[in-house]
């Protein structure tokens, strides 16, 4: 029997991406990464996309083994389109699907010897979603929902020495970090779907799949237009 073949999306900010792997007994063969131009990432462009990804490798969707998809958090817009392409096809295929977390997928792209991670995407107005990990932590990815939204000021009161801060959002807060906390590489600040089919794999080897009607990308907030219409009834 072939090796399952895992589809992953990623959609939660400026720079999507898809990748297919091949499942190993230890972990996944990264086969092929591709990352989407900005008018990719719409409903009507994101399904040809995976479809030519899979066409590229002489594959369609009912040879597939699983589905990933980030869930969130991230654009919301983006999330919404990723989500529901990787649930219509789980569903007209009959794969099994996983849901992954932006911050789990930036925990795992971390220096391997970091003691502390701190995933970080921006939630706009002046707020971020951020997630810590230990070491510990890292080793059981998607099994818990680490993520808080925090005002900017009160996550930077939060970070230790040794610290390790990753994610879209980190770089605009680097010169603010405190003595002895440090960025992770600038290339490893954007979650990448090969590291979302990892985690997905992963997830379903432990938990097992997720119904593809049940799946719903995890905002984490109310958009601004939601914000604005809860505070005008009280």
């Amino acid at each position: 029997m072939n090796p399952p073949i895992i589809l992953a999306i990623e959609t939660s900010g400026k720079i999507a991406s898809l990748a297919l792997l091949e499942a190993q007994p230890a972990d996944c063969q990264l086969l092929q990464q591709v990352a989407l131009a900005a008018d990719q990432r719409t409903a009507q462009a994101l399904v040809p996309a995976m479809h030519q990804l899979l066409k590229s490798h002489n594959m369609d969707a009912s040879q597939l083994g699983a589905i990933a998809v980030v869930t969130g958090p991230g654009s919301f817009t983006g999330l919404r389109i990723g989500v529901t392409a990787a649930k219509t096809l789980a569903y007209a295929s009959e794969t099994t699907l996983a849901g992954v977390n932006t911050l789990d997928t930036l925990a795992a792209q971390a220096p391997a010897q970091a003691a502390r991670v701190w995933g970080v995407v921006d939630a706009q107005r002046g707020d971020l979603f951020a997630a810590c990990y230990t070491t510990d932590m890292r080793q059981t990815l998607g099994e818990s929902d680490p993520t808080q939204l925090l005002a900017a000021e009160r996550w930077l009161e939060q970070l230790q020495p040794g610290d390790v801060v990753i994610g879209p959002a980190a770089a605009r807060y680097a010169v603010r970090l405190p003595e002895g906390a440090e960025m992770a590489p600038e290339a490893d600040c954007t979650p990448h779907a090969a590291t979302v089919g990892q985690l997905g794999w992963q997830i379903i080897n432990r938990q097992g799949g997720v119904d593809p009607f049940a799946l719903v990308p995890h905002y984490h907030r109310l958009s601004a237009a939601e914000e604005k219409a809860l505070a005008a009834k009280r």
